[in-house]
């Protein structure tokens, strides 16, 4: 309903068919007058509205609209199990010998795992001649150690000595990570 009564006043000052002024007539048409150069009825807006008008016309959104609260998102972190990549201190060794009827090294490892995580372990071992002649042989092993759990490795070198030879057993890096 105020929203009608807006638009007729609308109508009626854009139409200036509110007040009829003098005793001109127009020549009995009637309707909207458009164009004109001023005269007696200056294109400035009308001056004389009818009183009665609603002022509370509503602004914005109704207030009747339900609100919308976006959900918190909630992110739990949780820092990933700190470790010591050098599983050098994880590891025992026994056994350094070399076997004349098979012509290899051997070395026994056991690896313990001390983490709360099941980890990789890359393991490099080496036969050194005992004098500093340099490398008699060398084994790689990769295994996976449960949490709390140890295993053990046996690693082996194949080459032939023709002379009685001193050497030594060691492990050169044993590198861990997460499995």
């Amino acid at each position: 309903m105020r929203i009608c009564a807006v638009a007729l006043v609308g109508l009626i000052a854009l139409t200036g068919c509110g007040k009829k002024k003098g005793g001109s007539h127009d020549g009995g048409l009637g309707g909207f007058v458009s164009g004109g150069s001023g005269g007696e009825n200056p294109a400035s807006g009308p001056t004389d509205l009818p009183s009665g008008l609603p002022t509370d016309l509503p602004s914005g959104a109704p207030s009747d609209l339900p609100s919308y609260d976006a959900p918190t998102p909630s992110y739990t972190y949780s820092a990933p199990p700190t470790y010591n990549s050098d599983g050098t201190n994880d590891i025992t060794a026994s056994g350094c010998d070399y076997d004349e009827s098979t012509h290899s090294f051997e070395y026994t490892l056991n690896v313990r795992n001390p983490e709360t995580q099941s980890m990789r372990y890359s393991i490099t071992i080496q036969w050194d001649n005992q004098d500093g002649s340099g490398l008699l042989g060398s084994d790689y092993q990769s295994i996976t150690v449960s949490s709390g759990s140890s295993q053990t490795v046996n690693a082996t070198s194949y080459r032939y000595l023709s002379q009685q030879t001193s050497f030594t057993c060691k492990v050169t890096s044993a590198l861990k990570y997460p499995s």
